[in-house]
């Protein structure tokens, strides 16, 4: 027992998740210093692809310090909030973190990918993907049916300093800019997006980089034991056990497929899709 709460009740529901996450707080501070060796792992990848349920996944995790995508780590963006601050100033902040497993949600950073892993050596990401329809039918709902087209702007200008073109290639630039239109089909934009954002994922030579694994939402959802004990292995961690998935179900599948996309976005997108699920998964 500590400060009144029994072991055994750590994860049950007489308790609210304000109270487990108090005592994480404790556990964390009564029980490492802040210089021993820990696991940082950022999470990479596009918005709205399940990287909020992982989070949450995570966050039941006792051993586990959990950064959103907007926190202390981005102070510095005063704009979007977002932006990680200078990577040296953030490695600092993980050498001062008590937890032993530190997960944080740079997505904005994901084409930083080789960056990250200069500054926290010993780092190992996790990359999120999810059906393309699916995210972009959960972009336009949760950020606006212009939203697509925002995010492809930048590509068209060639804009290095934004995150969403910065360290994209030419080709990536150049097939955007062969569909894109300030009228285009929502739907195709954001999907167009989707495309762009996944392709960094080869770009990059994360599919043969050591210390990257995909996660695919799907997958997440519907064998979420399975996944995460796969995910835990990845991170040389002893899984805590399946209470951190309890509140995990795969209903969000599927919602965002009745989209109309043309043609042309729906064979980029769908080729792409077939490239991640085979890296995820070599039997297919």
């Amino acid at each position: 027992m500590l400060y009144g709460l029994k072991i055994s009740d750590i994860y049950s529901q007489t308790i609210s998740f304000g109270a487990f996450r108090l005592y994480k707080n404790i556990v964390h501070q009564l029980g490492r210093s802040g210089t021993d060796e820990k696991t940082i792992v950022p999470i990479l990848g596009i918005q709205r692809s399940g990287t909020s349920m992982l989070y949450w996944i995570f966050e039941r995790d006792l051993a586990t310090k959990v950064y959103r995508e907007s926190s202390e780590l981005s102070s510095q963006d005063k704009v979007e909030k977002i932006r990680l601050d200078p990577l040296p100033l953030v490695k600092k902040r993980f050498d001062r973190q008590r937890a032993s497993l530190v997960v944080f949600k740079p997505l904005v950073e994901s084409q930083r990918a080789h960056d990250l892993f200069d500054a926290i050596p010993g780092a190992r990401a996790l990359w999120t993907y999810r059906h393309y329809q699916d995210v972009a039918s959960s972009n336009l709902k949760a950020f606006g049916m212009d939203n697509g087209v925002k995010d492809l702007r930048p590509f068209v200008r060639n804009d290095p300093a934004n995150w969403r073109s910065q360290n994209s290639s030419e080709e990536t630039r150049e097939i955007i800019r062969s569909f894109f239109s300030e009228d285009m089909n929502p739907y195709d934009a954001a999907a167009l997006f989707w495309w762009a954002r996944c392709r960094l994922f080869f770009d990059l030579g994360l599919d043969s980089h050591p210390r990257v694994m995909l996660c695919r939402y799907e997958d997440l959802v519907t064998e979420p034991s399975l996944t995460m004990r796969r995910i835990y292995t990845f991170l040389g961690r002893q899984y805590p056990g399946d209470q951190i998935i309890r509140d995990v179900n795969p209903q969000s599948i599927g919602k965002g497929r009745t989209s109309k996309l043309s043609q042309d976005i729906e064979s980029l997108c769908t080729d792409l899709l077939v490239r991640l699920d085979q890296v995820n998964n070599p039997a297919i």
